[in-house]
C-alpha cells in the first residue's frame, strides 16, 4: 500500500501578537505587497492605538525592523503586530460569519447531468475564466455566493441586484441565486479551490487573483477574464466577488489555519451515516460541516417547494 501524499506546508508568513498568539498569515507566492497585506488586515484587526508590523524572531521574542505599507514584497517569515512605536498592544480580531461550503466532488458533472444554470454559464463563458481551458470535462461552474445560504443572500439584498432577464425558474425562483450573475466557469480543480476560499478576486483591482494557500501558484497573480461579457445583465456582480474575498481572508489569513476536509471523508460519513469518529464529527468544525453537507443535499428539495413547476436542475 502506498503511503499518503505529504501535506503541503500551508503558510510561509505568520504574524503574532505581543502575547505570542498567531493572528494572521498566508502563503506568499512572491507577489503580495505590504500595502495589500495591510489592506487585508485592517477590516479584521481591533487595536486601541495606531499599529504597525515588524519583523520577529519568535524563539527569542525579539522584534526586528519595521515593515510599513508600501510596494515592497512581504518576505516569508515571522512578524509581530505592535504599536507604531514598537510597544506591545492588545490585539482583537473581528469575526464575520464564515459561509462554509461542502467540499466538491472529485470530478465535474457530465454533459448529461449539467444543470440548466450551468449550461447558461458555460455558454456565456466557453472556457475557464482564469486559465482559458476550454475542454468540457475539465471545467465546472461555481457559485460566487454559496447557494445554500439563501437567507443571507436575501438579507444582503442580492435578489434585487440581479438584472438577469432569464426565466426566474431557471435562476432559483425569486431568490435568483442560480443566475449567471452569480456563476463563473472555472477549471474544475480551481472550482474546488474557489469553493474552499483558497484564492480570491479583487474587483477593485482589475479582477486580480490572490491565492492565500499553498498549491495554487498557477492562478495567483492572474486576472479573471470578463471582457467577453458585453451584456451587463449577464455579468457577475462585483459585490459578490468582494464578499467571496472577505470570506477568503477570514478563513485563511485571519487567525490560525483550521482543519481541511475532503469530499471522500464527508461522503463516506453521510452515505454510511457513520459519525462515530468524535475526534472529527464531535468538533465545532465537524458539526458545522455536517450541517452544511445536509443543507446542500436538501437545498434542491427546498427550492422545489418554492418553485413547484420548476424542472431545472441546479448546482453547488
Amino acid at each position: 500500500m502506498s503511503s499518503p501524499a505529504p501535506q503541503l506546508q500551508r503558510r510561509n508568513v505568520e504574524v503574532f501578537d505581543s502575547g505570542g498568539a498567531v493572528i494572521a498569515g498566508f502563503w506568499q507566492y512572491g507577489t503580495l505587497q505590504w500595502d495589500e497585506f495591510y489592506k487585508y488586515l485592517i477590516p479584521f484587526v481591533i487595536v486601541s492605538t495606531d499599529w504597525s508590523i515588524f519583523r520577529y524572531k519568535p524563539n527569542r521574542h525579539q522584534r526586528g525592523a519595521l515593515c510599513p505599507p508600501g510596494t515592497g514584497i512581504v518576505q516569508p517569515g515571522y512578524y509581530i503586530l505592535l504599536s507604531t512605536t514598537g510597544e506591545p498592544t492588545r490585539v482583537g480580531l473581528k469575526s464575520i460569519p464564515l459561509l462554509v461550503r461542502p467540499p466538491g466532488p472529485n470530478t465535474p458533472p457530465t454533459p448529461s447531468h449539467e444543470p440548466s444554470c450551468g449550461i447558461r454559464a458555460r455558454t456565456r463563458d466557453g472556457q475557464c475564466l482564469i486559465t482559458g481551458v476550454q475542454s468540457f470535462i475539465r471545467l465546472g461552474v461555481a457559485h460566487i455566493f454559496p447557494r445554500i445560504y439563501d437567507t443571507e443572500w436575501t438579507h444582503k439584498g442580492y435578489p434585487s441586484k440581479i438584472t438577469d432577464q432569464a426565466d426566474e425558474a431557471s435562476m432559483g425562483g425569486s431568490l435568483k441565486i442560480d443566475s449567471v450573475q452569480n456563476l463563473i466557469t472555472l477549471r474544475y480543480d480551481l472550482h474546488c479551490a474557489w469553493d474552499n476560499y483558497e484564492f480570491g478576486i479583487d474587483p477593485n483591482n482589475n479582477y486580480h487573483i490572490t491565492a492565500f494557500l499553498n498549491g495554487n501558484a498557477d492562478c495567483n497573480g492572474l486576472h479573471l477574464k470578463l471582457d467577453h461579457i458585453h451584456d451587463p445583465t449577464l455579468r457577475p456582480l462585483d459585490e459578490l466577488f468582494t464578499e467571496h474575498l472577505m470570506q477568503c481572508l477570514f478563513k485563511f489569513v485571519i487567525g490560525p489555519v483550521e482543519r481541511e476536509w475532503s469530499w471522500d471523508e464527508c461522503e463516506v460519513a453521510l452515505d454510511a451515516f457513520d459519525l462515530s469518529d468524535t475526534g472529527v464529527w464531535g468538533t465545532r468544525e465537524g458539526k458545522e460541516l455536517l450541517e452544511v453537507m445536509l443543507a446542500d443535499r436538501l437545498f434542491d428539495h427546498r427550492l422545489s417547494q418554492l418553485i413547484p413547476d420548476d424542472t431545472s436542475r441546479t448546482i453547488s
